[in-house]
């Protein structure tokens, strides 16, 4: 089966002005669809959308609960109750545990990539750490194909490592955070 990669999050705690930063970077690179939502009472939402999937920048609030980057990929229901105690489980989420570099997220999400209109041109590429690339190679202990546009790099250490790239191999998130292995790509 393939696997879906709908959205990679980078959160950030009370980095309001850190998103009006990358907005303002995303906007002036020409990216088609950049776009905000309204402030929930948990964080501020920035969104990227591509072809192959859409960037979250999320600016939460001190109330709560602890994020860490990760991808969202796409699985069927029938496939969680491999997750015998998650980290959180809800409706359309399923986190295995905190700092994993993924989740899961439902086919019935509203919000999917694949269901949003207006993608941009833009082909974007995610970098993971080699751990998380396999660990995703697995999720839910099914055997996966990963799409050609999620790539392992060696210099990622963590599972949280991870980068996306634009068609020019610039840097889209997560940026203005310090990590040597991505400077390459600024």
């Amino acid at each position: 089966m393939l696997l879906t990669i709908d959205h990679v999050m980078f959160p950030v705690y009370l980095g309001d002005q850190l998103l009006d930063e990358v907005e303002w970077t995303w906007k002036d690179r020409g990216y088609s669809r950049v776009f905000r939502e309204a402030e929930r009472q948990e964080f501020l939402p920035l969104y990227c959308q591509s072809n192959q999937f859409y960037v979250e920048y999320l600016s939460n609030r001190s109330t709560f609960s602890y994020w860490s980057n990760a991808v969202f990929v796409v699985v069927p229901k029938q496939f969680w109750d491999y997750y015998k105690e998650p980290a959180l489980l809800s409706e359309h989420f399923l986190i295995p545990y905190f700092g994993s570099g993924y989740q899961l997220v439902s086919p019935d999400f509203p919000h999917l990539n694949s269901k949003l209109n207006g993608g941009s041109d833009e082909g974007f590429r995610l970098l993971v750490s080699p751990d998380l690339f396999k660990v995703l190679a697995r999720v839910a202990d099914q055997e996966w194909t990963l799409p050609d546009h999620i790539e392992p790099h060696s210099d990622l250490k963590h599972m949280h490592d991870m980068a996306v790239l634009d068609a020019e191999s610039r840097l889209v998130a997560p940026l203005y955070q310090a990590n040597p292995a991505l400077k390459g790509y600024f």
